[in-house]
């Protein structure tokens, strides 16, 4: 103060006298108002047992297992395996076709030698002699048959055998009643019909043959 009237007086606490308010401590927050209280969560229920059906749906039921028992027993078991592979090994395969033509051929050959016999066209020892030739292909073709079904070869090996027999006894019954020309002329036929007898013997009889259809029991 100058003592002179006019002049404002200062106030009675001048500026800058009184220090500022403290800063906030930290980490607190200052409040800008009243916060929304939530109500307390509910409580959890407890968790179904194991193995209950949950109430909003149902689990369709698991099919059961097919129980062991008769109708097992009603499925036929397959034939055991053969050591050498589960199919029909080639030699028996070639034995059935062999047995079948062979004894298609002979039945063919027979059934004419027989019309010639009946009506009186050959009457000779040798023609008569190859009628025997009926039965063994008869044989011949059934043994072929049971073989494909898996059973033994014995029939056809024993028809194959009884056709060579039947030709060289046709060839020995001509040689003693026939002249040189028909002898020779009927040698020519065993030099071709021999063969396919003699072979659907040696197949129906090897080891590979006879060890498939063995093994079928």
């Amino acid at each position: 103060m100058t003592g002179q009237p006019y002049e404002q007086e200062w106030d009675v606490v001048p500026p800058g006298s009184v220090p500022p308010p403290p800063p906030p401590a930290y980490g607190s927050r200052p409040t800008y108002g009243a916060q929304p209280t939530y109500g307390a969560p509910p409580p959890h229920g407890a968790p179904p047992p194991y193995g209950a059906v949950p109430p909003h749906g149902q689990v369709p039921p698991h099919p059961q297992p097919v129980p062991y028992g008769p109708g097992w027993a009603a499925v036929p078991f397959a034939p055991p395996a053969w050591p050498h592979g589960p199919g029909r090994p080639g030699t028996a395969t070639t034995a059935a076709v062999l047995g079948f033509v062979t004894g298609g051929l002979t039945a063919l050959v027979s059934l004419a030698f027989l019309v010639a016999v009946l009506t009186g066209a050959e009457d000779d020892p040798i023609t008569v002699t190859l009628l025997l030739g009926l039965p063994c292909a008869a044989g011949l073709v059934t043994g072929a048959a049971r073989l494909l079904g898996r059973h033994s070869p014995t029939v056809l090996f024993a028809s194959a055998l009884a056709s060579v027999v039947v030709l060289f006894l046709a060839l020995v019954v001509g040689a003693a009643s026939q002249d040189a020309d028909d002898v020779a002329g009927f040698t020519a036929f065993l030099v071709f019909a021999l063969p396919l007898p003699v072979l659907t013997a040696v197949f129906a009889r090897l080891p590979r043959t006879v060890g498939w259809a063995g093994s079928r029991a």
